[in-house]
């Protein structure tokens, strides 16, 4: 188990590290450009109006952004992480199987353990990684804002955090599923990738859909009970889908 433990580690590392770093170098930037939001205020303000209000900048808009615990909710949690979390989820998990079944060493792993226990492995630690970062990016604001002196609502961010992990649980399990059925890595990846744009367009342009925009949910932070449980039960459908299909799949 520690062998398998130290392995798929060692495989989702620099997955794991690049997409925390680029995170982290994100929020570090939208901290630094704050400084500069008066400026960049006042040359927004020289566009044209209606332009503005159709984006939703407006001057009240812009008075607040030069808040702090606006600024960083609107674009840390309602931007620039929101943003990501789905494809954090897909980039940690495209490989998981589908680099075993490529390299041929599917087979290797079916005769050392049970087929239970390799899922339950496979699945579970690249998981919990991913929500690890997610977490310590979520929650990192607020030593932040203790730090500078400024106010940030900690449970706002905390709601934000529950509703992006059953963002990320989604399409884990959904990328999981697919790193399964194909025996490459590149084809999970493009897939779900194609997926996450195909649902967040029919969802933004068919309102009976929108339940299929998982960025509407993710980016607005509300936790409502009906598609927060749409959305949680159907990543436990994608991971039930995964095991059966490796329980039954021949390698």
């Amino acid at each position: 188990m520690r062998e398998m433990f130290n392995k798929e580690f060692r495989d989702m590392r620099v997955r794991f590290l690049v997409m925390f770093f680029i995170l982290l170098g994100t929020f570090v930037l939208l901290v630094v450009v704050k400084d500069y939001t008066q400026n960049l205020s006042e040359i927004i303000r020289s566009a044209p109006k209606n332009i503005l209000e159709k984006f939703g900048v407006t001057d009240e808009f812009m008075k607040k952004l030069s808040r702090w615990d606006f600024y960083i909710i609107t674009q840390w949690y309602g931007k620039n992480l929101g943003q990501f979390v789905p494809i954090l989820a897909i980039i940690m998990a495209f490989p998981v199987f589908a680099r075993e079944i490529e390299n041929e060493t599917m087979e290797l792993l079916l005769v050392r353990v049970k087929r239970r226990r390799l899922f339950m492995v496979k699945f579970f630690i690249p998981l919990v990684f991913t929500l690890l970062a997610l977490v310590v990016l979520a929650v990192l604001p607020l030593p932040v804002s203790w730090i500078i002196g400024e106010s940030l609502d900690a449970s706002s961010v905390f709601r934000y955090l529950l509703v992006e992990t059953i963002g990320i649980f989604l399409w884990f399990s959904i990328t999981i599923f697919f790193s399964l059925l194909f025996s490459d890595q590149v084809k999970p990846l493009i897939v779900s990738i194609a997926l996450l744009a195909g649902t967040t367009a029919l969802g933004s342009f068919i309102k009976l859909l929108s339940i299929l925009n998982t960025y509407l949910y993710i980016l607005k932070g509300d936790l409502v009970l009906w598609p927060s449980l749409a959305y949680t039960l159907a990543g436990v459908v994608f991971t039930y889908l995964s095991y059966k299909v490796l329980e039954t799949k021949d390698f």
